[in-house]
């Protein structure tokens, strides 16, 4: 088709509400459905890694994922792209990390790890619990010679020795600030951005039909990117400046809207 478009979704405060029901509305399952139906591709764009995508997420419907910004992209069944660590630098990663006073969550494709060295609380806590109350397998012993991952997060408090991590970090890594005491690591040449770049060339897809729909720090790379990019409600003024439409909250039907916005629903 001639006319395709291929559209990404991030998940956290765009697909689903950022709070502790995430709340995913019918109306955006009905609006990918139709979208779909109409011959356009829809992907989701996470930060997440792959295992860490909720079934309930994956129920809707899509035709692929771009995971853990860009370092994972399946179409269908088929990883088209995967980018893997070598073990010493994950150990190097992990071990800055304990130094410096940072907790991370370690993020593989299959996988998870945590630094069992380190206390963990708050939000953090809470999301590892959600994460292992879904049977998901979790690494504890980061010096493990089998130890790996993809990307990572990682929560501090006022006495972790910020300034050093994020400059040790940054030599490998891009460093995602998330709020006050919460960052993201990627590795550097990936994104939510190169992920669509390489989907786009996949597909033959032209630049005019590409469409992002985010809401925070971690998705400017991909609304930059795109011709068409979509900024959630509820999000800060400092992201709808990149958006080509400012939609409604989640909860207020934001995807459908902007979709039919785009007259993408066939």
């Amino acid at each position: 088709m001639a006319d395709r478009s291929i559209l990404f979704f991030d998940i956290d405060g765009t697909l689903i509400a950022e709070d502790a029901s995430r709340y995913l509305p019918d109306s955006a399952r009905e609006a990918i459905k139709k979208a779909r139906k109409a011959g356009h591709l829809a992907f989701i764009n996470t930060g997440r890694v792959f295992i860490n995508v909720d079934d309930f997420i994956r129920d809707v419907g899509f035709d692929g994922y771009v995971c853990g910004c860009g370092t994972f992209i399946q179409y269908q069944n088929q990883v088209l792209l995967h980018n893997e660590l070598s073990r010493e630098l994950c150990h190097e990663m992990a071990a800055l990390a304990y130094d410096c006073g940072v907790f991370g969550l370690y993020e593989a494709m299959d996988a998870n790890g945590v630094d069992a060295r380190i206390e963990v609380a708050g939000e953090a806590k809470e999301l590892i619990a959600y994460f292992k109350s879904m049977g998901k397998r979790f690494m504890t012993d980061v010096t493990a010679p089998d130890f790996y991952f993809d990307k990572f997060t990682g929560w501090f408090d006022d006495n972790a020795d910020i300034v050093r991590f994020r400059k040790e970090v940054e030599r490998e890594f891009t460093y995602i600030p998330r709020g006050t005491h919460f960052c993201e690591i990627v590795p550097k040449g990936f994104s939510k951005a190169t992920g669509i770049e390489f989907l786009l060339k996949y597909f033959n897809i032209p630049w005019e039909n590409s469409y992002a729909f985010g809401d925070s720090n971690n998705d400017l790379p991909m609304l930059e990117y795109v011709k068409n990019s979509v900024v959630m409600g509820e999000s800060d003024d400092t992201i709808k400046e990149k958006a080509s439409f400012v939609t409604k909250s989640v909860r207020e039907d934001g995807l459908y809207h902007a979709m039919e916005h785009y007259g993408l629903l066939g």
